[in-house]
């Protein structure tokens, strides 16, 4: 399971595929690179991005004005840059919210 996760200008990005309307928003594990995220928001009037960032924000420690969608806002494959973070940074705040990580 290696996560996509990329050096960008402004920080670091990684691939986010979204499940949307889940009974609770949590990590389902990595899915062709991409971390795989369950939202309980429905994808309308973009309740489920918002969800999906406030989530990647406590999961990384960062504030959500921090995140943002570059890529995919209507689409269920996202790409996440998460600004002033590192690669290793964000690679490793990631694996710890997979399933299983201790």
């Amino acid at each position: 399971m290696v996560l996509n996760v990329r050096a960008a200008r402004r920080g670091a990005t990684c691939e986010v595929k979204v499940q949307p309307g889940a009974g609770r928003t949590a990590v389902a594990g990595v899915w062709d690179g991409a971390l795989k995220l369950k939202v309980s928001k429905k994808p309308e009037a973009g309740a489920a991005n918002r969800e999906c960032l406030r989530f990647m924000a406590r999961g990384l420690g960062v504030p959500v004005s921090r995140l943002s969608i570059v890529k995919g806002e209507q689409a269920r494959r996202k790409v996440i840059l998460a600004e002033r973070l590192s690669t290793e940074e964000m690679k490793t705040r990631l694996e710890a919210l997979l399933p299983g990580a201790a």
